[in-house]
This record gives structure tokens, C-alpha cells and sequence, in this order.
């Protein structure tokens, strides 16, 4: 149970594993295989820093470049630490 607090990919893949619905996502270890992904996709997404970062890792672009950039904050920059060693990216959803 306390995986499902400490990683986001954990808990997404749990989810997904038990049937449980929950938005599209994907993970990634690799910036450049994040960006890449945004870039062949259709929808917004909302980027996740996996690990603990004390309530701050998660950011809300609106459009590619600010997406793009977020990958960069997060997996390059490395502003929320050892967190960020691991992306989620999910589909943005209203409601």
C-alpha cells in the first residue's frame, strides 16, 4: 500500500492492472523519449514527477512548448530531485 503513495508509475500501472479506471498515461525514465511521446499524441497532459516531492511535482502545461518544457523542469533540471528520475504523463481531464 505505501507504493501506491510514494510513485505515481506505480500507482497508475496498479490501476491499469486491476482494471481500475484512471486516465491514459505513460511513464518515462527518459526525457527524450517523454518528449517524443507528447509530440505523437492528441490530447493535454498534465506531467507527474513519480516519486515524493512533497506535494509540488505535479505541473499543468496548456500547450506543447510549455509541455515540453515542464519534461525539461522535471527530468533535466531536476527541480523536484530524485523525484523526477521517473515522469508520468496524464491525460488532462476536467471535472
Amino acid at each position: 500500500a505505501a507504493m501506491l503513495e510514494v510513485s505515481k508509475a506505480y500507482s497508475k500501472d496498479f490501476m491499469a492492472r486491476h482494471n481500475l479506471r484512471t486516465a491514459r498515461y505513460a511513464t518515462f525514465t527518459d526525457a527524450a523519449a517523454a518528449k517524443a511521446h507528447v509530440k505523437s499524441i492528441d490530447y493535454r497532459v498534465v506531467v507527474k514527477a513519480s516519486g515524493l516531492a512533497a506535494g509540488k511535482g505535479v505541473l499543468l502545461p496548456t500547450n506543447l512548448k510549455q509541455t515540453l518544457a515542464a519534461i525539461d523542469q522535471v527530468m533535466v533540471k531536476r527541480d523536484f530531485g530524485s523525484a523526477g528520475d521517473e515522469v508520468v504523463l496524464e491525460e488532462f481531464m476536467v471535472g
